[in-house]
């Protein structure tokens, strides 16, 4: 047993296991750096896959991103095309409901009430197969996203 190291101060028994507060506030500094590029990054991802995801709803149901983005309900061809749009926004890239509202200017009640209306309305073949081809090109979308991303 070493007396002479344990009868110096705390600090000083420590000094060799632990970095100092310097080294240590530098690494934070740094790892809040990083984590806030990336966060820019993610949502910027998220933003082009949404601006995606609209265009290619808004092709679907021949409509234009300026009906999808109203601020109005507007009629129910424009406000099925937005439900859709959400789900696939929610189911495909797994975004939570607050940030797909967020991104769609709608609460995040609504979104999960879109998912519920897309859910119901699947069982008719037609519809499903509408959405299925959405959440083709959705996963298609997020594949190539993540190949561009992963080049970074």
């Amino acid at each position: 047993m070493d007396l002479q190291r344990l009868s110096g101060s705390p600090s000083s028994m420590f000094a060799d296991a632990f970095p100092t507060v310097t080294a240590l506030a530098r690494s934070d500094r740094r790892t809040r750096r990083d984590r806030m590029r990336r966060n820019r990054y993610d949502q910027e991802l998220v933003a082009a896959k949404c601006r995606c995801l609209e265009s290619v709803v808004a092709s679907t149901f021949r409509l234009s991103v300026s009906d999808l983005r109203g601020a109005s309900r507007g009629e129910a061809q424009i406000a099925f095309a937005r439900q859709v749009a959400m789900y696939v926004a929610h189911v495909w890239f797994a975004l939570p409901l607050t940030e797909v509202g967020r991104r769609f200017d709608r609460d995040r009640t609504t979104v999960a009430h879109a998912c519920r209306v897309v859910e119901d309305r699947r069982d008719d073949p037609r519809i499903d197969r509408v959405v299925a081809a959405i959440e083709s090109a959705a996963d298609l979308w997020h594949r190539l996203a993540e190949i561009g991303g992963s080049e970074r």
